[in-house]
């Protein structure tokens, strides 16, 4: 029973903040790292969203850099002019941190480690 109890927990931790999402933010900056302000988002915007534009200009080079929290985000990349935009999506906390998108271990995994745990627990105890 208290197996089933930590099970249940695992699940109702993952659940509540699976709420409270958070991003990095920035607004045009010409360097990435200028872009690592951690932002709570809001319950709607399930999203992390890093758009780059990049380019050059007579020889001179240029970069933009806006990373948001955003309620639907599709990833993808177009050129235009010699420009280049790019916009990468990603949905866990932080994942937005490289101008390319990270991942990291998410509920799931977790939840799926504990159960099989349990399983095997269950199974020996027979």
């Amino acid at each position: 029973m208290a197996s089933y109890t930590s099970l249940l927990l695992g699940v109702i931790l993952c659940t509540a903040t699976a709420h409270a999402l958070q991003c990095y933010t920035c607004n045009s900056q010409s360097d990435n790292n200028n872009c690592l302000t951690a932002t709570n988002c809001s319950h709607n915007e399930t999203s992390c969203a890093t758009n780059m534009i990049s380019g050059a200009i007579a020889g001179i080079s240029y970069m933009s850099i806006t990373k948001t929290c955003i309620a639907s985000c599709t990833s993808g990349s177009d050129s235009f002019a010699g420009f280049i935009t790019s916009t990468s999506c990603c949905t866990t906390d932080l994942c937005n941190a490289n101008s390319s998108t990270s991942t990291k271990p998410g509920c799931a995994a977790i939840i799926l480690a504990l159960g099989a745990i349990l399983t095997i627990l269950k199974s020996s105890a027979l």
